[in-house]
């Protein structure tokens, strides 16, 4: 608490009282709450004038109402990059597309931050060690201040319970650049840990390097269990270690899962289930047909499903007829159109929001203080669309 006076113009003096709240705790924490309260006022002729200067310099408070949650899927081409900025306007980003192209990708994702208010990016979660994921490290740390790195993990950190079957090694210029970034700053999650948000959005993380999160004791079984499709082929590669996170705010729910792939998908929902209902689903693995396994997607229950596909990678008419199968999606959105595929095997063209092959559009997903109801647009301008949570 820190107490003082001003005086306004030449007319008006105020004491007040000066509450700073949620200090740099964290790592990556920033000063994000004031606090004014006027304890006396003489001659109150400017009262107008003092209250609206209070509104301009005041940042709006998520106690008040007056900010949600808001979330970004950046068309990085078939990568990915999805931002998350909370009513606090603490900056979470879950991948961070491709490399190359003159950092198109990080640009994307700065474009991005600056429309969400943003200055630094407070967290980056790298869900698992392929190029379209953590590729964007180093040209985005070029432009933006990054204040923590969470991953998966790190052959150097010596876990002997995680394989790294495709590294990154630190002779790989892409490992190199990340280590270099985060040097001093990164943490490894596993399955039950959180991210360290203010307020009250929760991140939970459900699964990282090919484990998942315990069952609760008593867990009932998950009837959608009974007709779950016979496992697929053990899955080698670094898809099947990525790191699944849940994110709740209010009432609303809001799933991850990287590229995870089927089996590990299956065992986070069977024999009983560790996700809930969710509310917003980011299709795994661009939609790939290898991933989405229904016995998830049928347990999760999405009422909208956006799917960060690019169009030439992803979106397999296998995930698309499966997403029509769950009654209870409301809305299936994609990135990009299939061009490899029919129209009629993609989303509705009113649900797509790139259909130019540069792409470059993203789509904004809106969820009102409490997380009682969302919106979905696509960009910045387009047509709006409000769904209801459960």
């Amino acid at each position: 608490m820190m107490r003082g006076s001003a005086t306004i113009g030449t007319t008006w003096t105020v004491d007040f009282d000066l509450d700073v709240g949620h200090g740099d705790l964290r790592p990556g924490g920033t000063q994000s709450e004031l606090g004014v309260v006027v304890r006396h006022a003489t001659r109150p002729t400017w009262l107008l004038g003092w209250t609206a200067w209070l509104f301009l310099v005041l940042p709006a408070r998520a106690e008040d109402g007056g900010r949600g949650l808001d979330v970004y899927f950046i068309d990085v081409m078939g990568g990915a990059a999805t931002l998350i900025v909370t009513p606090e306007r603490e900056s979470v980003l879950i991948d961070s597309g491709w490399p190359g192209n003159e950092d198109r990708d990080p640009k994307r994702i700065v474009a991005a931050l600056r429309a969400a208010g943003c200055e630094r990016l407070d967290h980056l979660v790298t869900t698992h060690w392929h190029v379209d994921h953590f590729g964007g490290v180093s040209g985005l740390s070029k432009l933006v201040e990054i204040g923590h790195y969470w991953d998966r993990g790190l052959p150097e950190d010596h876990d002997p319970a995680i394989d790294y079957p495709e590294g990154p090694s630190e002779r790989d210029p892409l490992g190199a650049a990340y280590r270099r970034a985060s040097m001093g700053k990164r943490t490894a999650l596993k399955p039950g840990d959180s991210l360290p948000l203010r307020g009250e959005t929760k991140a939970v993380v459900l699964a990282a390097g090919g484990r998942v999160l315990p069952a609760a004791p008593g867990s009932a079984a998950n009837p959608a269990c009974a007709e779950a499709p016979s496992p697929q082929p053990t899955d080698k590669s670094d898809n099947a270690r990525s790191l699944v996170l849940r994110f709740r705010f209010g009432k609303f729910d809001f799933l991850d899962c990287g590229d995870l792939t089927w089996n590990v998908e299956q065992a986070l929902v069977c024999p009983s289930d560790r996700i809930g209902p969710i509310d917003l689903y980011q299709v795994t693995h661009h939609g790939m047909d290898i991933s989405n396994n229904p016995a998830l997607l049928k347990t999760i229950s999405p009422t909208v499903a956006i799917m960060n596909n690019g169009p030439r990678k992803g979106g397999s008419a296998a995930t698309v007829e499966r997403l029509r199968a769950i009654p209870t999606i409301r809305a299936a959105y994609q990135l990009h159109r299939n061009a490899g595929t029919k129209p009629e095997e993609n989303a509705p063209a009113e649900l797509i929001a790139n259909r130019g092959q540069d792409g470059g559009e993203f789509i904004h997903v809106s969820v009102r203080p409490g997380g009682e109801r969302f919106t979905v647009q696509i960009g910045a301008a387009g047509a709006t669309r409000e769904f209801e949570s459960r």
